[in-house]
């Protein structure tokens, strides 16, 4: 038969390549069995299928011990690399399925930029101190775009996305709508703010185009008021810096203000309470990654030890839009 005519190699699996290398380390069938974890017939089944694929002999029994042929001493030169590689992959594959290494991309609403997320991603860090971290708030009309282009994991966000978007949208946690007003201010001593009471007082508030603009606006509706903002804002800790100057009170979400010390502004609950839901978000097209599944639980987590998951009162009523419209006072 001419060399042309001798039937073409068949490329050996990566099972294959391992079973060689490992033959080629420990010398005996049975050392081989040893390192794969599998039986001696085993091993030599594979090795006799990787020479009939290669169509050349590997191995010459010397003495009771494979001995490698030329051909097989080549092979190995190249086979390390390909094992290394197996290796550090699945080394790599260990530490992302436990959220050990990677990166993840966060984004969420203003509003959470105060306290909700930088302790989450404190808490987070502690555990996978590995796994780096970009993080942007940004209002709805850009976090959503995030989100869908890819250029964000996971939201946090304080309204749903529309049905039609292709994203994942869950509640996950609600918070409440409180009043920020400086502490010198006759308020300040109030147990808790009506409608009635901020008339006739400068009103700093979100813009009437957000969730909690809306919110606002169903706060002064439900008391038969329509209060127009003297000052708009577009996110919490803006408000906070207008209040602790001093030019008005405001209606904020209580997770922007939350800290140790107000720093000159006193937080009111309102009379009725005013709550709002808080969304998880993320592409539809995948699944979220294990990293990003790790940080969804660490900020679950956070909102059940404030009381703020989403096992809600039974006088809280939600609509679809995730707002509270009927306003219930709990003492």
């Amino acid at each position: 038969m001419t060399p042309s005519a001798l039937p073409h190699p068949v490329p050996l699996n990566l099972r294959q390549i391992e079973v060689f290398h490992a033959i080629m380390m420990a010398g005996t069938l049975s050392g081989a069995a040893r390192m794969l974890c599998v039986s001696p017939p085993a091993v030599s089944r594979m090795l006799a299928t990787a020479e009939s694929r290669l169509r050349m002999l590997m191995f010459e029994r010397v003495r009771g011990r494979l001995q490698p042929t030329p051909e097989a001493r080549r092979l190995f030169s190249e086979v390390q690399s390909i094992i290394e590689g197996v290796r550090r992959f699945n080394a790599l594959a260990s530490d992302l399925a436990v959220g050990t290494h990677g990166e993840l991309s966060l984004v969420s609403s203003p509003s959470y930029a105060e306290w909700l997320m930088p302790v989450a991603i404190r808490r987070f860090r502690a555990r996978f101190p590995e796994v780096r971290i970009k993080y942007r708030p940004l209002p709805f009309d850009a976090l959503l775009p995030h989100v869908l282009l890819g250029q964000a994991d996971l939201a946090i966000s304080s309204m749903p996305a529309p049905s039609s978007a292709n994203v994942v949208a869950r509640a996950i946690g609600h918070g409440f709508i409180e009043c920020a007003v400086p502490e010198r201010h006759p308020l300040a001593a109030a147990e808790s703010v009506g409608a009635a009471d901020l008339v006739g007082q400068t009103f700093i508030s979100y813009g009437g185009d957000t969730p909690f603009g809306n919110l606002a606006a169903d706060f002064f509706a439900a008391s038969g008021l329509a209060l127009r903002a003297d000052v708009e804002i577009r996110s919490t800790p803006e408000a906070m810096g207008l209040v602790r100057a001093g030019v008005g009170v405001a209606l904020i979400e209580a997770f922007g203000a939350r800290r140790p010390s107000q720093d000159g502004v006193v937080l009111k609950p309102l009379r009725p309470m005013l709550s709002h839901r808080i969304y998880q978000i993320h592409a539809n097209t995948s699944p979220l990654s294990a990293v990003a599944k790790e940080f969804l639980a660490t900020v679950k987590r956070l909102l059940k030890e404030e009381g703020r998951d989403t096992a809600l009162a039974p006088a809280e009523h939600w609509d679809g839009e995730g707002a509270v419209r009927v306003l219930v006072h709990r003492a």
